[in-house]
């Protein structure tokens, strides 16, 4: 798709902050979007008690893109990235990065300097756009193909793969 293109399919789209009430697509949009049934990971209550900061991407009603994020209680000065993602056929136009930079804004909005997210191991598609945005790899107990991934981390017996993102230094360095 041509940069044209790509910003006349942008120009329509709907952004706003995300309510109980999104659940339902955003739960569906998991299951069809991805080939792992991961649809469990969003709760409607995360979208009732943290809401202001996730973010959903519709065109024309329909859901195209989505961020559930949240501010940390127990690490204070933290934000959280819990889930993203985007359809398939919205891809590559850069609603992924720009769900995060939104993000970015009001986490820090609310003081947050450190931006935390995971995604899954077997993910390397994830893990490498993570990386485009600035995000550094944090702790893990083993290393596959020169990733840090920490085993079972929440004892369903997924490996993950933990990022961080320091704010400041972000923007010094944009």
């Amino acid at each position: 798709m041509n940069e044209r293109a790509s910003y006349e399919r942008r120009a329509g789209l709907g952004w706003r902050s995300a309510g109980p009430r999104d659940a339902a697509a955003i739960s569906a949009a998991i299951d069809a979007w991805w080939a792992r049934h991961l649809r469990h990971f969003v709760h409607p209550l995360f979208l009732e008690h943290f809401g202001d900061t996730c973010l959903v991407v519709e065109d024309g009603g329909e859901l195209v893109a989505f961020l559930v994020g949240m501010l940390s209680q127990r690490h204070l000065g933290s934000a959280y990235v819990h889930f993203m993602g985007v359809h398939p056929d919205y891809r590559r136009l850069g609603l992924g990065r720009e769900l995060y930079e939104r993000f970015f804004v009001l986490a820090g909005e609310h003081g947050a300097t450190v931006i935390e997210a995971e995604t899954g191991a077997f993910n390397a598609q994830s893990i490498a756009f993570h990386g485009r945005l600035g995000f550094t790899f944090e702790g893990g107990d083993d290393l596959v193909d020169g990733v840090p991934i920490t085993r079972d981390v929440h004892g369903t017996g997924d490996d993950v793969v933990l990022f961080s993102l320091r704010l400041g230094s972000r923007e010094a360095a944009g």
